[in-house]
């Protein structure tokens, strides 16, 4: 267990006492299973504890929880705003999810989009930011191995539930436009309030060169000369996604990797996953679906089926529009050929993410910086992102499809 981030056992005790209020318990005891491995979360890390308790009414309730710790860093916290990175995701739980599964409820549909882990609460002190959340690995969720591509039967499931999820903003915004302008609002004060912290336009334009290193001898020259004209566009690219979006907007998870996706199998069969649930919501924003749309695709798709991309697209306006109709609104409101319209667009934004997140899959736990330790050394927090990975030919394997697929649909 890491001091940086994680309290004593009396500390977490105090910390649970105060969210599980709400649940009557006379008084709790609290069993500290583990902590989350090194390399997945930079921003944090989570305790696993085991917790029970005695209610007034003499009954005893038993609870699985994940502890999602803010890194206390002090030199860490001065360079980049942790505090209103683990504040967006608090009120993504505390208001988003409960005015959007409300909302959802008013239309009368039972099968409301939910697929996040249950929020108990949160707890805020001077150093750290504490989300008590479900620990989803004790009610048979997994994570998929990030080394490798998402199988279709998981892609279809996140894509689907993606569609629920950005259909409820368009609902709402026509409906309850106050509520949900207000939402929109926190949310773009809290981004406002990170853009700021590191150069990650240079982060992102050091991962398309790094592509180009290693495929310039590989793929044909004109492909390549594609992938190198995208990234002297970086800069103005990432500026573009943060600021001048045009065409639909909802709010979007934001950090759509595999390693941000728990799947549940029916029978043990990993090839036939049966419900999806989405955690890390620190980054949720305002801006075009294409944007987590992309960015999941590019990160987690294999060779084989990305030739079906068109496909898969269709599939999520599908669950997109039956959504819509389910909350009452016409299902024409984004015709198919507006998504590819502004998928031509805004998926460059997947592009250059998949290029920073699959050099991470590719890489081993002992090559992930602490990102504490890099700060804490003098450097840029920006530096833990810029290391190579040894697994060139993993990354190579993962990455190339990639940039074939993108030049040939003319995307970069």
């Amino acid at each position: 267990m890491t001091t940086i981030c994680v309290g004593d056992k009396s500390e977490i005790k105090s910390w649970l006492e105060m969210v599980l209020k709400k649940e009557n318990l006379i008084n709790i005891s609290v069993n500290i299973l583990g902590t989350s491995e090194k390399g997945d979360g930079y921003m944090g890390d989570i305790i696993f504890v085991f917790v029970s308790g005695v209610r007034e009414d003499g009954f005893t309730k038993e609870y699985n929880l994940a502890l999602k710790c803010s890194k206390r860093s002090p030199a860490l916290r001065n360079s980049l705003s942790i505090m209103h990175i683990y504040l967006n995701e608090i009120f993504v739980y505390n208001e988003i999810f409960p005015n959007f599964i409300k909302f959802q409820r008013s239309k009368g549909i039972r099968e409301v989009f939910d697929s996040f882990p249950k929020c108990y609460g949160m707890f805020r002190g001077e150093d750290v930011e504490v989300l008590v959340l479900e620990d989803l690995k004790k009610s048979g969720y997994e994570l998929w191995p990030r080394k490798e591509p998402l199988k279709r039967k998981h892609i279809d499931l996140v894509v689907n539930e993606y569609g629920k999820f950005h259909a409820i903003s368009v609902v709402m915004k026509e409906q309850q436009p106050d509520k949900f302008q207000a939402m929109v609002h926190v949310l773009e004060e809290n981004l406002m309030k990170l853009s700021g912290a590191g150069d990650m336009g240079m982060v992102f334009k050091s991962a398309v060169d790094e592509v180009y290193d290693l495929l310039k001898n590989d793929l044909d020259e004109d492909v390549m000369e594609r992938w190198k004209n995208f990234a002297e566009q970086i800069n103005h690219l990432f500026n573009e996604m943060s600021k001048n979006i045009k065409g639909l907007r909802v709010i979007i998870h934001g950090d759509s990797w595999n390693n941000n996706f728990m799947f549940k199998y029916e029978d043990g069969d990993l090839n036939s996953p049966s419900r999806v649930s989405i955690f890390d919501w620190q980054i949720a924003r305002y801006s075009s679906p294409i944007l987590d749309l992309s960015y999941f695709l590019f990160s987690c798709i294999s060779k084989v089926d990305i030739e079906d991309i068109h496909d898969i697209l269709k599939m999520y306006h599908k669950s997109f529009t039956d959504h819509l109709a389910h909350l009452g609104v016409s299902n024409e409101l984004y015709p198919f050929k507006q998504l590819l319209d502004e998928w031509k667009c805004y998926s460059r934004h997947g592009v250059m993410m998949a290029s920073l997140v699959l050099k991470s899959c590719s890489s081993d736990k002992d090559e992930i910086l602490d990102i504490s330790q890099t700060v804490e050394s003098g450097k840029d927090f920006t530096d833990s992102f810029l290391s190579k990975t040894r697994n060139t030919d993993h990354f190579k394997n993962r990455i190339r499809h990639i940039v074939e697929h993108v030049a040939k649909h003319k995307l970069i």
